[in-house]
């Protein structure tokens, strides 16, 4: 199965915060802009009607006595007054009002004399351009009014609000009755400044909130840095240093939290493991094992090794306590090292005397090899080494019982048997560097061992003589 890809919870917590930022305060701007943008445009519009409706109402009551050229003139103080706002009055035909001498004539006409004069024409007609929305502004319903819409003209934004000027009972008189509609009020309102405005405060919006955005980020991951990620990394660090089997570190946090809590507690443990490490060393690894299998006991065949150290007694009472426990301890130690090189498992140590067990492949030749590499051990290096010590070896193989022996307060995961008690057996039987060995092993190693024998030997607990070997060397080497 391949390794998931590491991902850095510093970066997900960034990420994190940015998505909770921008869905949150970044949501809020946002609405809070765009409602703020169609409040203003909404106001805007809203006054432009209004001015509108003042506009129709003012000019219905210049029109109504007949007053053209006031009206004419109102428009342009209007537009003089302000310059970003026009008023203008179309025709029904989109042609702007008062531009010629139509109107008058057909006053004139309506009233039976020559009311105004003719004049001659104020502007050219002929080349200004269709009016945008024009013909909506003649066909809109009586409950909506008016046509409103925004148009651009280079630079500049404009908002247009069209609306109808009815021919009423009181203007027929002089217009006549045969067109409902006298024209169009159109009043132009140069926006450009509020939309400009508008523009401006949302990139002062947007900006403040992509402050506001990285300074939250910084602030939030730095705190969640200081008291979060930092702190699990020290635990991590620690945790991989127990690992690899170094339990000096320990986790150095003062958060008064859940993280300071999981600190102390990861201490504990530290402090835990290292003691049961410490106390590794005088278990066996059969032991260890079987607290993973958690076996309670089983019966199996097993090759079982006894090394005794000879005169062990009388050399201790000539020497000082001290160079006795240094003297056995090297003696355990190589010992113990060939062992474990060879396969071999060390199940207990009484005394002066190992009991080993072997469980790997061809184990009957692994122990006799073992023993040899002990015997040799001792005999190039006694004197200088190991203080002229030596020792008997006896080596059995049979079915034994591995299990947890002892009380609830105190076991050792070991192995009994009478198989294990011939093992010890021979190992007494076994004179200064000698190695003997039962028949049952040299009936599985004769084609690899050289050995004197057989011989018959006497052993306690036993009725009849055991059949034994002298084991000498290895026939290849």
């Amino acid at each position: 199965m391949p390794a998931r890809k590491f991902t850095p919870i510093t970066r997900k917590v960034n990420v994190i915060i940015v998505i909770s930022l921008l869905l949150g305060i970044g949501g809020i701007i946002v609405f809070f802009s765009l409602a703020l943008i169609r409040e203003i445009a909404a106001s805007l519009e809203k006054n432009l009607k209004q001015h509108t409706d003042t506009v129709k109402v003012s000019i219905r009551s210049i029109m109504v006595p007949g007053y053209a050229d006031i009206a004419t003139r109102y428009f342009e103080e209007v537009t003089a007054a302000n310059p970003d706002v026009s008023v203008k009055l179309f025709r029904e035909n989109g042609k702007p009002a008062f531009s010629d001498d139509n109107t008058i004539r057909t006053v004139n006409e309506n009233q039976g004399y020559e009311r105004f004069s003719p004049n001659e024409p104020r502007i050219d007609v002929s080349d200004i351009p269709e009016q945008p929305y024009f013909k909506d502004a003649l066909t809109v319903s009586p409950e909506e009014k008016l046509v409103s819409f925004q148009t651009q003209k280079g630079d500049a934004i404009f908002f247009t609000v069209y609306e109808k000027l009815q021919n009423r009972p009181s203007c027929m008189k002089c217009h006549g009755a045969t067109h409902t509609i006298r024209g169009v009020i159109c009043i132009e309102s140069n926006i450009t400044a509020s939309i400009n405005k508008q523009t401006l405060y949302l990139i002062i919006s947007y900006s403040l909130f992509v402050v506001l955005l990285i300074g939250l980020t910084v602030i939030l991951t730095q705190f969640l840095r200081r008291t979060v990620i930092l702190p699990v990394q020290t635990i991590g660090a620690v945790c991989t240093n127990v690992t690899a089997g170094q339990f000096d570190k320990r986790v150095d946090i003062k958060n008064n939290d859940e993280i300071g809590v999981l600190g102390s507690t990861v201490n504990q443990m530290v402090q835990g493991l290292y003691e049961r490490f410490k106390l590794s060393k005088f278990v066996s690894s059969s032991t260890l094992q079987s607290l993973k299998t958690e076996k309670a006991g089983e019966k199996l065949p097993l090759t079982i090794l006894f090394s005794d150290i000879r005169g062990f007694t009388s050399y201790s009472e000539k020497k000082p306590p001290e160079d006795v426990v240094e003297s056995l301890n090297k003696m355990l130690n190589f010992q113990t090292e060939i062992i474990t090189e060879n396969g071999g498992d060390v199940d207990k140590y009484v005394g002066d005397e190992i009991v080993a067990i072997f469980t790997t492949e061809n184990p009957e030749l692994s122990a006799c090899r073992t023993a040899l590499l002990i015997q040799k051990e001792l005999s190039e290096k006694s004197g200088s080494a190991y203080s002229g010590l030596q020792v008997g070896i006896g080596i059995n193989v049979g079915e034994v019982i591995l299990g947890m022996i002892g009380s609830e307060k105190r076991a050792d995961y070991t192995v009994i048997g009478d198989n294990v008690n011939t093992a010890s057996r021979l190992c007494n039987a076994a004179k200064a560097g000698q190695i003997i060995i039962a028949h049952s092993i040299y009936q599985r190693v004769k084609a690899s061992v050289l050995t004197d024998g057989p011989f018959r030997v006497r052993v306690k607990g036993k009725d009849q003589y055991l059949r034994v070997y002298l084991l000498k060397a290895l026939k290849k080497e």
